[in-house]
């Protein structure tokens, strides 16, 4: 018998050539391995078991445990003056035992002074601190990223352009690296799907930590660990990649990607010489940006969420020859240049939610690829010149000067469309669905993925819907209330997979008619059922295939699981409770222990007016809930606007409340 542990494999094919030299036996003898990737940790355990064990960041308990004890022996041999910056450090390292193991090392052989505690707390910020300790960290770091093949260490280095703690959407990310030329496929292979494909390698090595992970083990998000992000701006800084400003701080050498963090010195930001700049990317409370018609070379200008951004700071943008993306979504920006046609370039154009009318020139963009404006904003005829799009959001499809362009968009993956009957009248109506319906199905020979559908149709188009059924389309999003409407065409589509509702009334022959869907996997679905006096009942007839389910419900009380009923659901999400429990757990009884097959239960809680002994009431509940199923599904629980919880003094005697304050 054996028990052995192999350490750190990087390789899928390691594994394969080291498990020959074992005897296999009978007799209890074990090998654990460790890896920092996923697929590699995977390949190496018994393909009929899953033997996986991921391990989580430290708790906030269990990092002190490990710092304190490695300096003081335990928390309570600190001194008090070393406390403030002790938690500053603890913060830092987010939960990583190797970032607490190196600077608690450090911390122990310096002098224990407040002084001495600050200047470290503070180099670590910087990445600053030359110790033995923090080189070995930044070896073990250089290793992997001296591991990744050359294309995946630009879209690596490329994070160091993104604020310390912030929240990256995987498809703006893979979109920018498309732009920056970091993504090379073969002829005919969709850079979306490769490029989301490199930004799951990085998850599986561990380099950026997933977010808003779904029911496949994909993630919609991404953040950058706080040490790993320090390294990646001093490596993206010798290689004079990305530069980023920050007040007072004058960068020096070429500017090639530029990341302006607000607040910046408007003396420094003007002199910027931006000749040899490929991007830039605003981020914080940005007052001015550096004037564009300097930047010849510019790819990529991404300004979203800056409302304070006005008209003129795009000014000259169409002398950009060079842009391949250019996102303006969530600013004050309410035209777009005429002659924005001449950026032939151009492959993603996101714009802002002001932006009432699209430029004619725009159909004279051959390249793009990634259009988004918002329903209600004026196309330009000739859409169907855009021959490259693959997404398309959002465009009038009973509009027919567009909706007879929009089946020659034969690239089109994804598509979303407003259907509003409203104004429009008789014979032309009739003509409009006609098209649709045609132009509808021409995509759909073509492989179109992913459809969003804004509808509000009147009593006039009557109860069945009059959109065909689509073979090929995977995802649909419908944003409108009456679902009725709309039901019957959804249980026609045999390969959806992926089915989200916006703000539907819903009654129970709707959830029975959604639950015919032959494969749906992933269903969202917001619930403000009218009849308050009943529930929603999941029957065991329906939903065979799903295997997670989102809840938004304010009610406790809306839905009902029947014994047998989504048998294969592995992920079950609630969120956005008010409705305090009228009595105990009964309130709360979904009949979660029906679900066979639940692994994972979420829950979020809407804490407001609600006393923290309700909060820690209704939590218990959940907690019970989950126990009683015999798989003991792993239970998250997450407190919304905790903030805004009743406090002691706002509770009088007799029970009654006021209104709490809110932080500002």
């Amino acid at each position: 018998m054996y028990f052995i542990i192999i350490d750190d494999i990087w390789e899928l094919g390691t594994w394969e050539t080291l498990k020959c030299a074992f005897v296999k036996n009978t007799l209890g003898s074990r090998i654990i391995i460790t890896t920092r990737i996923v697929d590699v940790a995977k390949s190496c355990s018994p393909s009929s078991e899953d033997l996986v064990y991921e391990m989580k960041p430290l708790s906030e308990a269990d990092s002190k445990k490990l710092f304190f004890k490695r300096i003081f022996g335990c928390e309570e041999n600190c001194p008090d003056s070393l406390k403030e910056a002790a938690n500053d450090i603890l913060k830092k390292c987010r939960g990583l035992p190797l970032a607490i193991n190196a600077i608690s090392s450090l911390l122990a052989t310096t002098r224990e002074t407040k002084e001495e505690w600050d200047r470290v707390r503070h180099s670590i910020r910087s990445s600053k601190v030359k110790s033995d300790i923090i080189d070995t960290m930044n070896y073990i770091l250089s290793l992997s990223y001296f591991d990744l093949p050359h294309h995946l260490r630009s879209c690596l280095l490329y994070l160091a352009l993104f604020p310390e703690d912030e929240l990256i959407e995987r498809q703006r990310l893979v979109r920018r690296w498309i732009s920056e030329g970091f993504i090379h496929g073969e002829s005919g292979q969709d850079l979306m799907e490769l490029g989301e494909e490199y930004f799951h390698q990085l998850v599986n090595r561990s380099l950026i930590q997933p977010d808003n992970i779904g029911y496949d083990g994909k993630a919609e998000y991404c953040r950058v660990h706080d040490t790993i992000l320090d390294f990646l701006i001093d490596k993206s800084s010798e290689e004079n990649m990305c530069t980023v400003l920050k007040k007072q701080c004058k960068p020096t050498g070429i500017v090639r990607r530029l990341s302006i963090m607000g607040n910046e010195d408007e003396e420094i930001v003007e002199q910027l010489d931006l000749s040899h700049a490929r991007s830039i990317s605003a981020f914080g409370d940005i007052k001015l940006l550096p004037s564009l018609g300097r930047s010849k070379c510019l790819r990529v200008l991404d300004l979203q969420g800056h409302y304070q951004l006005k008209n003129h700071h795009i000014k000259d943008i169409e002398r950009l020859y060079q842009l391949r993306y250019l996102d303006v979504s969530f600013t004050g920006i309410t035209e777009l240049p005429r002659q924005i046609g001449e950026l032939l370039y151009l492959e993603t154009l996101a714009t802002s939610y002001e932006l009432r009318e699209l430029p004619e020139s725009t159909s004279r963009l051959q390249r793009l690829a990634r259009l988004f404006v918002y329903p209600g904003c004026k196309l330009p005829d000739g859409l169907g010149n855009l021959i490259n799009l693959q997404e398309l959001d959002c465009v009038n499809a009973l509009q027919l000067k567009h909706v007879e362009e929009l089946g020659k968009l034969t690239n089109l993956r994804k598509l979303r469309i407003n259907l509003d009957t409203g104004g429009i009248e008789g014979n032309k109506l009739e003509q409009s669905k006609e098209k649709l319906v045609s132009s509808l199905c021409k995509l759909d020979e073509c492989g179109l993925r992913s459809l969003s559908i804004d509808y509000k149709l009147g009593e006039k188009d009557g109860e069945e819907p009059f959109l065909p059924a689509l073979g090929c389309i995977q995802e649909v999003c419908v944003y409108g209330q009456d679902i009725s409407r709309i039901s019957r065409w959804l249980a026609s589509l045999p390969n959806l997979h992926m089915l989200f509702f916006d703000d539907p009334k819903i009654e129970q022959q709707e959830i029975e008619m959604i639950g015919l869907i032959p494969n749906l996997i992933d269903l969202s679905l917001p619930l403000r059922k009218t009849d308050d006096a009943g529930r929603l009942i999941i029957r065991r007839e329906g939903f065979q295939q799903l295997q997670s389910f989102g809840v938004y419900s304010t009610r406790m009380g809306v839905l009902m699981f029947e014994p047998g009923a989504m048998p294969r659901l592995k992920e079950l999400k609630l969120s956005g409770f008010m409705e305090k429990p009228k009595s105990a757990a009964g309130d709360f009884d979904f009949g979660i222990q029906r679900l066979s097959s639940l692994a994972r239960f979420t829950v979020s809680l809407s804490c407001i007016r609600w006393t923290a002994a309700e909060v820690e009431a209704a939590e218990e509940a959940f907690k019970s809930m989950a126990e009683a199923n015999p798989n003991r599904p792993i239970l998250e629980m997450t407190r919304l606007n905790p903030h805004l919880m009743l406090r002691d003094e706002q509770i009088g005697m007799t029970g009654s409340a006021t209104t709490p304050a809110v932080k500002s």
